[in-house]
């Protein structure tokens, strides 16, 4: 297959020069449609096994390739790249925020037409099935409220509760409020010696946690770091570190090694990080568990939602066919169940808790439920231009009040200026 260099410098020895968005994109393979993604190990392996059971059958359009391309971030770079040299794949793994720095250059397609094919489409009924969240997060305001993105590898923010160590403290259950669980990190500390909380600085947890105290980040055209929920939320971190019942792990998924450890009580993460923690307990599945976070009114409860989608380029319309019809096959009932029992992540339509495969695995943990039944009032995170660079201050905020350098108002005050002036560029 020729890569994206070789076939920029193709377009250059013949002489042609840059053309411009409306022209649309060369392939990067004319013989197949290439979809870059990010999934590694096991989830990879099941990924490329259901591309070769949708190639099987596929007979109207090139054959689909999936090819790891490394990370979010990575594909973001190579993405950027290759739109300028006008030479991309077919589709892409993507974040909101990086659909919307691609949209203005043309590269991407807009899915409104094909949603309501009659003959490639969804019926109203089949999109009916899909939470209305993960769904309504692919559609930009910015750009005229089209869907330029399908969901994906969706996921909740969920809190992981350690049993032994909460038990030691005194309770048989985790918290369902902000006050309960400040109350509970407390008594950790007080009656074992342990942090109660490994903390993984992150813009989504943040987010998660001012949706659940019933504020927003983003609304109306402007940030809103300022708030009295997101000070809250500050102020909770800023307690937390002054009286020593919080850490910030140095390194990738340390918190999940402290957890299985029994080193801390909670830890917030994706709710499909289940697997990997699963994995660490192995035979401790009695000793821990995983519920929506705490809430300011749990009675209206609300959690982040996030996680990747999938962006269809500007290539030509037959590979466009084999991409939409991917997206489908992926989306379908069936294909879901298979991808949600083999990699934990969540299967975004209703109708999946009907199947009998998915009632049996949540019916040998009683855990194992907890993400799905989060799906009705989980929120998007905003998919404008910029908000990946704001998600690099949020997190920079929490360190500097995790470090004791800014308290929790000065950091949710200095966020604000920060992101007003991110997103003005």
């Amino acid at each position: 297959m020729k890569n994206v260099t070789a076939l920029l410098a193709c377009v250059l020895l013949a002489g042609c020069g840059p053309r411009g968005p409306k022209e649309g994109f060369a392939p990067i393979d004319p013989e197949a449609a290439v979809f870059w993604d990010r999934q590694t190990t096991e989830t990879a392996e099941l990924l490329q096994q259901l591309a070769a059971d949708f190639n099987a059958s596929w007979k109207e359009g090139p054959p689909l390739k999936v090819e790891r391309s490394g990370g979010y971030d990575e594909i973001f770079r190579k993405t950027s790249a290759s739109i300028r040299a006008h030479v991309l794949p077919s589709m892409a793994v993507c974040y909101e925020n990086m659909t919307a720095q691609y949209i203005p250059t043309g590269a991407v397609r807009a899915l409104d037409e094909y949603m309501r094919d009659a003959q490639t489409g969804f019926s109203q009924s089949e999109l009916d099935d899909f939470f209305p969240a993960v769904l309504e997060t692919n559609r930009y305001a910015e750009f005229g409220g089209k869907m330029y993105s399908f969901p994906f590898t969706k996921s909740v923010l969920m809190m992981y509760f350690n049993k032994a160590v909460l038990a030691k403290a005194g309770f048989d259950r985790p918290p369902d409020t902000w006050d309960e669980f400040l109350a509970q990190c407390r008594a950790v500390k007080a009656k074992t010696g342990k942090f109660a909380y490994a903390v993984n600085p992150d813009c989504s947890t943040i987010d998660g946690m001012i949706f659940s105290r019933g504020g927003e980040v983003y609304a109306d055209g402007k940030a809103r770091f300022d708030s009295p929920e997101s000070i809250a939320v500050f102020e909770l971190y800023e307690t937390l570190a002054k009286e020593g019942l919080a850490y910030q792990i140095s390194a990738a998924f340390d918190d999940e090694i402290a957890f299985s450890k029994d080193d801390v009580a909670f830890t917030f993460r994706t709710g499909s990080g289940r697997i990997h923690v699963a994995a660490l307990m192995q035979d401790r599945m009695d000793q821990w568990g995983l519920v929506r976070i705490p809430q300011a009114d749990p009675a209206h409860p609300r959690t982040v939602l996030y996680g990747g989608n999938i962006c269809l380029f500007n290539t030509t319309p037959e590979q466009a066919r084999t991409a939409w019809a991917f997206v489908k096959y992926f989306t379908s009932k069936e294909t879901m169940v298979r991808w949600a029992l083999g990699t934990g992540y969540l299967p975004f339509r209703r109708s999946v808790a009907d199947d009998p495969a998915v009632k049996d695995l949540w019916a040998q943990w009683p855990y194992s439920r907890a993400s799905f039944d989060c799906l009705d009032f989980a929120r998007p995170e905003p998919n404008i231009r910029g908000w990946q660079e704001v998600r690099e201050v949020v997190a920079k905020a929490l360190r500097q009040v995790l470090d004791g350098n800014l308290t929790g108002r000065e950091a949710a005050a200095a966020l604000q200026r920060q992101t007003e002036e991110l997103l003005k560029r």
